[in-house]
């Protein structure tokens, strides 16, 4: 189970709209969310199983929108992906504005694993995930590089 060795990342409808409405939820309020998508690699696509929300902590400050997830919930979460046999293959939050990979969006994943994607989306999210507007990076030895959005299969 490699997530270097897959070509595409399918999610089911049902996972993409829990996926909005999480992101859209956090953006009212103005601030980011993090969801996670874990699932299995079959082949080469990687098949969405799950979406989590761990406990995490929304911060405004001038600099900008921060999300921390404490260790407790990350241990919990891998213990859970440890028992369901999936692995964790994409980070997925909104930015108020423009969809792109921040500074502390490079420094400080969730999702470690070479060929993972982090995926952000424009405007909290209003006008959905998988638009020509939201930004998806997948990251290889050089650090998250731009990757297309067709990367993402839904259905």
């Amino acid at each position: 189970m490699r997530l270097v060795d897959v070509d595409a990342f399918r999610v089911s409808a049902d996972l993409v709209a829990k996926t909005e409405g999480q992101l859209r939820k956090a953006g009212d309020d103005g601030y980011e969310v993090f969801v996670l998508w874990s699932g299995i690699v079959d082949d080469d696509v990687f098949v969405t199983r799950a979406a989590h929300v761990p406990r995490q902590q929304s911060y405004k400050t001038r600099n900008g929108l921060i999300v921390r997830v404490e260790g407790e919930a990350l241990h919990k979460l891998n213990v859970w992906l440890y028992e369901k046999g999936q692995l964790l293959g994409a980070q997925i939050h909104a930015h108020p504005s423009d969809a792109y990979h921040s500074r502390t969006d490079d420094t400080f994943p969730i999702v470690t694993a070479l060929g993972g994607l982090s995926i952000v989306a424009a405007d909290f999210c209003r006008d959905g995930l998988m638009t020509p507007e939201t930004a998806v990076y997948r990251l290889d030895e050089t650090g998250w590089v731009a990757a297309a959005v067709d990367l993402v299969e839904v259905g």
